[in-house]
């Protein structure tokens, strides 16, 4: 027999899993997953279980009394029929002697009573028996109600436990996350490149899905958005990388600006990080920018511009770009030489820009990736650019853009990302910002639309994000004060005295009759004795608590600076209060089951007495402002409202 199963076994293990990146461009955007634990929703079986039937008692003392009694109503039976029996035997024998039928009579009635005791005394010997089988009887009756009762229960128990079972798994176990209705901007605070990386996969494709061509600029110098590139061409869309400065040469970033766009966009790059200071040199820079500019226009290339500075410096350009006219207008101007070294190392590393242009369509997925190397001036030369071109690329209607990404926009003048946010409230495009930190320049930037917060690693950081967040009044046992004592005095005293006086005087006194001599003599003597003794004994106990009102934080700093790599924090609006949502941004969460695609508005929780694991609010969510109702007033004021007062009049003109 054949038993080589090797092939098909060998091409089921080999044989490739399906992409799951395909399945996140579906329709509905997603920042990520909220976990719903369906657990909480089951409910317990209420019903309490049968109690084994009652016993009549009085089977029971039934049977005690036939036990205690048994010997003692068995000696009484046997005495009683016996003691008769011979009584009757003896008397009737001495008073039937003449009588054969009397005396017959008289055995009978002697064998009689002598049956009567024995049976007697079977009767007590079996009334335990008796008693005990009734009892037994009773039992076996009750088990077995008490068993098809239970039957029954458990046979209820059981659908009531099928029923919550498929109740449960009927409910989504991840439902997505979505902004509020009506918000147009999302900024992303915090998080590791791995984690925007996430972001971008989940949200980027279901942005793509849902709101069409995204333009996305990449500021970090990592080209995160890897990932989301194959999404796009998984999903036979369109996509379209740049690097620069690697490919200025093919992507002119000045393409299609007005004159006055593109000195505005130059000079913020010059000056965007200096201080008040340098207003004067700033509004000079202008002018001398937009009289070379109108000199120069309609063809205003960087090319074009650079050789009129060149020129200007007296020097010659190493392409001719300018014309004679041109060349003579200029000459009328008359610069500073720094000014235009300066201006002209600013812009010199931009002079290949748009050489070469490459004439491709607008694609679905365009991702401007701005490399780490290079010089820092630039760099920032280049991301101030990028953001003018992307406000340009807003305006324009023949080339709509559903959505806009900005990587890294912490080094983005905090007034460019205020014009860029209201150009995209305007035209209706969502803009998604990802900060780095939480800094200075960002803490004026966030929260112009709903905020999700990822891992922060600096404290500073974590605590400013928690205080963005809120507090919320909460009720605590502050102070805990439990004492015992106690105190004993026992005092005695005791006094002994005694005093003795003695004394006397002796004199002479005279007289008529002559001197008389007399002599007096005084004692006294004193003697006390006393005993005090007194005792006090006390116990004093104190046992006391304190509920107080303390301001803590919804969402402590320790735990910003603890979430996992695709864990985030999103603070979205919910009618005039506010959420908090825990949200999971993993990609491979769409290939367990149970995932919905779509919000899924979350039931209420059964009450804690009836549920299987006791809940007072869903895990995954916290409500930090819940605004209440406005009251109306008792009384309105004369003329606000009042039907019986009568109108105001307006004042005459007249």
């Amino acid at each position: 027999m054949d038993t080589d199963h090797g092939p098909p076994e060998s091409a089921a293990m080999t044989s490739p899993a399906p992409n799951p990146l395909p399945q996140l461009a579906t329709e509905g955007e997603r920042l990520g997953w909220i976990f719903n634990d369906r657990n909480l929703y089951r409910r317990k079986f209420m019903e309490p279980p049968p109690s084994p039937g009652d016993v009549p008692p009085e089977l029971a003392e039934t049977l005690e009394r036939a036990r205690s009694g048994m010997i003692k109503r068995v000696l009484i039976s046997l005495g009683v029929g016996l003691g008769l029996a011979v009584l009757i035997g003896c008397c009737g024998g001495a008073a039937t002697r003449g009588s054969d039928n009397a005396r017959t009579l008289v055995l009978f009635l002697a064998g009689f009573s002598a049956l009567a005791g024995v049976a007697g005394a079977i009767f007590a010997g079996l009334m335990p028996s008796l008693a005990r089988k009734s009892l037994e009887e009773a039992q076996a009756k009750a088990e077995a109600e008490y068993a098809v009762a239970h039957a029954s229960w458990d046979s209820r128990r059981q659908w009531h436990d099928q029923q919550q079972q498929l109740a449960v798994d009927a409910l989504a176990e991840w439902s997505a996350a979505s902004p509020s209705p009506g918000t147009r901007r999302i900024d992303i605070v915090g998080g590791t490149m791995y984690g925007w990386e996430a972001v971008l996969t989940v949200f980027g494709g279901s942005l793509l899905a849902t709101r069409g061509r995204m333009v996305l600029a990449d500021f970090t110098g990592e080209a995160l958005s890897g990932e989301l590139m194959l999404l796009a061409e998984a999903t036979r869309r369109s996509v379209r990388e740049v690097v620069l400065p690697a490919q200025l040469a093919e992507f002119d970033l000045v393409a299609g600006l007005e004159p006055g766009e593109l000195v505005d966009g130059l000079v913020e790059a010059m000056h965007g990080d200096a201080g008040s200071g340098s207003r004067a040199e700033r509004s000079q820079d202008a002018l001398l920018l937009n009289e070379i500019a109108a000199i120069l226009a309609p063809s205003l290339t960087m090319v074009r511009l650079l050789a009129a500075l060149r020129l200007l410096g007296g020097r010659t350009s190493p392409m001719p770009v300018l014309t004679h006219d041109e060349e003579v207008r200029l000459g009328s101007l008359n610069p500073e030489e720094p000014r235009l070294r300066r201006i002209e190392a600013f812009l010199h590393p931009l002079e290949d820009m748009g050489s070469a242009p490459a004439t491709t369509a607008a694609a679905d997925l365009t991702c401007l990736v701005a490399e780490s190397g290079g010089g820092r001036a630039q760099h920032e030369l280049l991301k101030d650019l990028m953001v003018q071109w992307l406000g340009h690329q807003v305006r324009r209607d023949a080339t709509p853009v559903g959505s806009l990404v900005l990587l890294g926009a912490d080094e983005i003048d905090h007034r460019a990302i205020e014009r860029l946010s209201t150009l995209c409230e305007r035209r209706g495009i969502r803009l998604v910002l990802f900060f780095a930190h939480l800094r200075a320049e960002s803490l004026q930037t966030i929260g112009g639309g709903e905020v999700a917060l990822m891992r922060l690693g600096n404290h500073q950081e974590a605590a400013q994000a928690a205080e963005f967040v809120g507090r919320g009044h909460r009720f605590v046992l502050s102070e805990l004060t439990r004492s015992l004592g106690g105190d004993e005095t026992h005092t005695l005293a005791d006094t002994v005295g005694e005093s003795e006086t003695k004394g006397g005087s002796k004199g002479e006194r005279g007289s008529r009759h002559g001197l008389r001599r007399y002599t007096s003599t005084n004692w006294s003597k004193t003697r006390n004795w006393s005993q005090t003794e007194s005792t006090a004994t006390g116990t004093n106990w104190n046992d006391a608590a304190s509920v107080q009102r303390v301001y803590e934080y919804a969402v402590e700093p320790r735990v910003l600076q603890d979430l996992p790599e695709y864990a985030m924090i999103l603070v979205k609006s919910q009618g005039r209060g506010s959420v908090v949502q825990a949200v999971e941004v993993d990609p491979a969460i769409v290939t367990l089951p149970r995932v919905s695609m779509t919000p899924v508005e979350q039931q209420p929780l059964p009450d804690p007495d009836e549920a299987v694991v006791p809940a007072t609010r869903h895990p995954s969510q916290v409500t930090v402002s819940q605004p209440s109702p406005l009251a109306a007033t008792e009384t309105a004021p004369p003329g606000w409202g009042s039907i019986t007062d009568p109108p105001r009049q307006r004042p005459s003109n007249t």
